[in-house]
């Protein structure tokens, strides 16, 4: 058994011993950038470097079929201005984009609380109604386009069984608009339930029995309670719903192909169209050059009405 006047001596050996390396301040100093440099570098060969040739591409008249481009400045943005098509297509996304959000709101909303409980029957409602999400939009539009088929569909043909007059829900204007966004919503409508969800299970159950207990109903325990704490999941669900919104191509384009004429031609398939059908992808991508800042500003304005109002 070691002496007490011993123990400074061992310790002070313990202490003298050199270790193999000692990392320098600095060292530690770098080494959240270097964690940073693969995704960094990820975003810049995929992002960056593509926005900055889609600017290039916007100042040229590109003729695809020869491969060669020419210098025109902002012509081919002048020319936006200039262009029904592309007003009108501009309008039908602003029109989409304001019926599409607010109905995927409510029906995420008004979903995910009647769903809030963990029964075994309501998980498979929930499974349920998140599988139109999953789905591939090429098998959502040929679902919808069957069910809404005029000759053969099963919409009209409940109609005929029931004595009512069939609807077009294609081949007219306003019932192809009708068509695009029962479609949307019903496709889009589960994977923001789960954000509800994720929301709801975050409020405290003693609040709904301290109401219930002062007598509140179930109205004004949804008014005061639900509502003003799921603020944040709101917000969050209106700027992605606007994205995806101004962003849709693939089920438009297989359910309508933008028509009947051109009353379901967004954005996205003006761009399309110009690019791949009338070869001009220079003009196609102004477009998308335009319509960036667009969806940014909105994005910004809807935060800012947000923060006014209290909400963030």
């Amino acid at each position: 058994m070691s002496s007490p006047r011993n123990e400074p001596l061992q310790l002070q050996k313990v202490q003298s011993q050199p270790t193999l390396y000692s990392p320098r301040p600095e060292h530690f100093r770098w080494s959240p950038y270097l964690f940073l440099v693969p995704t960094v570098g990820m975003m810049t060969l995929f992002s960056f470097f593509p926005m900055l040739y889609g600017l290039w591409m916007s100042l040229q008249d590109i003729d695809a079929i020869r491969g060669t481009s020419r210098f025109i400045g902002l012509n081919n943005y002048l020319r936006l201005f200039r262009d029904p098509q592309f007003g009108e297509s501009l309008f039908n996304t602003a029109w989409y984009t304001l019926t599409v959000v607010p109905l995927i709101l409510i029906g995420s909303i008004a979903v995910g609380i009647f769903l809030r409980e963990s029964r075994p029957a309501r998980l498979l409602a929930r499974v349920g109604f998140y599988i139109p999400f999953v789905l591939s939009p090429v098998v959502v539009a040929t679902a919808w386009k069957w069910l809404l088929n005029e000759d053969l569909g099963v919409t009209d043909g409940f109609l005929k069984w029931a004595g009512l007059p069939t609807v077009p829900w294609l081949s007219a204007d306003f019932s192809a608009r009708v068509s695009v966004v029962v479609t949307t919503v019903w496709n889009l409508v589960g994977f923001y339930m789960l954000m509800v969800l994720a929301g709801l299970s975050q409020i405290n159950a003693e609040l709904y029995e301290a109401a219930r207990i002062e007598g509140a109903d179930a109205w004004k325990r949804f008014w005061h309670i639900t509502l003003p704490m799921l603020k944040p999941t709101i917000l969050l669900i209106v700027i992605l719903a606007t994205v995806h919104a101004t962003q849709a191509f693939e089920t438009i384009l297989l359910l309508t192909a933008g028509g009947p004429g051109s009353a379901t031609r967004l954005i996205v398939q003006n761009m399309y169209q110009s690019a791949f059908n009338r070869l001009q992808p220079g003009y196609a991508v102004a477009q998308a050059v335009v319509i960036l800042p667009i969806i940014l500003f909105v994005a910004w304005l809807q935060m800012r009405l947000f923060k006014q109002e209290g909400m963030i």
